[in-house]
């Protein structure tokens, strides 16, 4: 009686680096299905990134005119939206998304009862700006360049000026 051959009974599998390669492909649709194409169709910030829509916090030539910006004061506001805006507000109402873990809430720049630690003068606001407010979670900024400084003063003040174009 002939033996059959032991390596013709075995079956070969399927190499463990195929094995891998489908299952990173499969993950990378599934990522693609329930992740990205959502977001295409999404109208909210995170979908406007992938339609490549301006920012919501972005400011039209229209809207420039309309708020009469000069040069110090569209570069304050930019600065202010990167540095100031997660607590005081893109537009300094004090309601931004970080102004529900305040202790105290942040100071509406708009609103003209609004009262001041340091007060809201030009002296005082840098004051702000460099050496925070003790005891508060005002921060120091005192590593922003004074230019920086300078510009996000002249966007406060002119936000606190101009109260009813906001």
């Amino acid at each position: 009686m002939k033996q059959k051959s032991t390596r013709n009974n075995k079956r070969k599998g399927i190499p463990i680096k195929v094995i891998t390669g489908i299952f990173i492909v499969f993950f990378f649709i599934l990522i693609a299905v329930f992740m990205i194409i959502p977001a295409y169709f999404d109208k909210s910030p995170l979908g406007k990134l992938f339609q490549n829509s301006p920012a919501p916090w972005a400011i039209t030539e229209e809207e420039k005119k309309n708020f009469n910006y000069t040069d110090k004061q569209l570069l304050g506001r930019n600065a202010f939206i990167e540095y100031c805006a997660n607590c005081h507000g893109p537009s300094g109402k004090g309601d931004g998304p970080l102004s529900v873990t305040l202790r105290k809430r942040a100071p509406n720049f708009i609103d003209p009862s609004t009262k001041y630690i340091n007060g809201f003068s030009k002296e005082s606001l840098l004051k702000t700006i460099e050496k925070g407010i003790p005891k508060s979670e005002m921060p120091e900024f005192y590593f922003l360049p004074s230019e920086t400084k300078e510009n996000i003063i002249e966007f406060l003040l002119h936000l606190h000026e101009n109260a009813n174009l906001y």
